[in-house]
């Protein structure tokens, strides 16, 4: 089974949703998760089909931020289990195999409000003892070498986030690319909890 997970950055533009639509036929996951929509929840979650997906969860942008959707494939019993404009949490329950926890997330874009992102991820933590993949853009790195911009990131900042990560017993797995260097594709981070281990 393939998850794919795309900060899409607003999918509106008919150019970002032909991208995503070939990003999708060339990676072909069961699971989508897009970030930052920037899109009302019916209008995301009405681009199912176009994506060949069967089935579509949104949490709609507020303003001109935000916004997250998680699409599946009917050959895969997910469950939503909570929302909120941070996350979307979902179990799945694949035939032969024990369950497994999936939470697409974003996290805060305000600076001086992004404790808010990382209590809702430490509220999670404590929603279940299945094995968690918790993947998004958490707006936060956990070192400076990860960060690319000009806007310096703050210790203060990696120091909270990597306290969260820390307490929700999670560790960074890294970004996969499949698309080498050159095309200008934005992949989330991935973290799993320590049930994760030989999955």
């Amino acid at each position: 089974m393939k998850t794919l997970c795309w900060k899409c950055r607003g999918i509106g533009d008919p150019a970002t949703a032909r991208e995503l639509r070939d990003l999708v036929k060339e990676c072909m996951p069961s699971v989508l998760c897009l970030v930052e929509t920037q899109l009302s929840k019916q209008r995301v979650e009405g681009l199912a089909s176009t994506l060949d997906f069967d089935s579509a969860f949104a949490v709609a942008s507020s303003g001109g931020s935000g916004g997250l959707c998680m699409y599946w494939k009917s050959s895969l019993n997910l469950q939503i289990k909570t929302f909120s404009k941070y996350h979307i949490d979902s179990i799945i329950m694949e035939d032969g195999k024990d369950p497994w926890r999936l939470t697409c997330f974003y996290g805060e874009a305000t600076r001086t409000l992004r404790h808010l992102s990382w209590q809702m991820l430490c509220f999670l933590r404590g929603e279940s003892t299945l094995p968690w993949m918790c993947l998004g853009d958490f707006n936060e790195v956990l070192c400076r070498e990860e960060h690319l911009g000009i806007n310096e990131r703050e210790g203060w900042q990696m120091d909270n986030f990597r306290e969260a990560i820390d307490i929700c017993g999670l560790c960074d797995i890294g970004i996969r690319d499949w698309f080498g260097p050159l095309r200008n594709v934005w992949l989330a981070g991935v973290t799993v909890g320590s049930g994760w281990t030989g999955r």
